[in-house]
């Protein structure tokens, strides 16, 4: 994917997915945040515009007021950098995000939920036209049968959106 007009969106980054103790606790996290940390750096050295979305409701889990709800300190955004809160499924709805996408043409975006954020994601960007690739091996669900699923769904209901893991993208 071009460097010229492309953004990293990477979407739900926060500390209560990692946290063995919450109830969104998604497995492999470790290795999610590793291979997110190097396509972050991919992209910084590349001159991507880089996007972080969070997810904050009024009430716990995911109120602003709980620490689990912060970004996963690995990947703290830089100087430059967006932050995006978003109150619903959509990344679209009622955030700045379609304002910060004006000048891109390619997105390349990653995380978690995969059946959730991330689907309704791929979903309103297809429809916007933006360029994509969904890095597959930097998104998780609940379980590998609906990770399964929803990755095989996007792939045939959106042929032009490149799925694909993160060494095939670097290459």
């Amino acid at each position: 994917m071009a460097q010229q007009n492309t953004a990293l969106v990477l979407i739900g980054l926060q500390e209560l997915w990692r946290d063995k103790n919450s109830d969104y606790h998604l497995r492999n996290m470790d290795a999610l945040i590793s291979r997110a940390c190097y396509l972050i750096q991919y992209a910084r050295e590349m001159d991507y515009k880089i996007i972080f979305i969070k997810h904050h409701e009024k009430e716990w889990p995911f109120s602003e007021r709980d620490p689990l709800s912060s970004l996963i300190e690995d990947l703290c955004p830089q100087p430059g950098d967006v932050i995006i809160r978003k109150r619903k499924i959509s990344c679209f709805y009622n955030t700045k995000l379609e304002e910060e996408l004006q000048w891109i043409k390619n997105i390349v975006f990653a995380w978690i939920p995969t059946n959730l954020c991330v689907r309704m994601f791929a979903e309103e960007a297809y429809d916007r036209e933006f360029n994509l690739a969904l890095i597959e091996d930097i998104c998780q669900s609940y379980n590998d049968k609906l990770q399964d699923f929803t990755l095989d769904d996007l792939n045939e209901s959106r042929p032009d959106l490149d799925i694909v893991r993160l060494d095939k993208f670097l290459w």
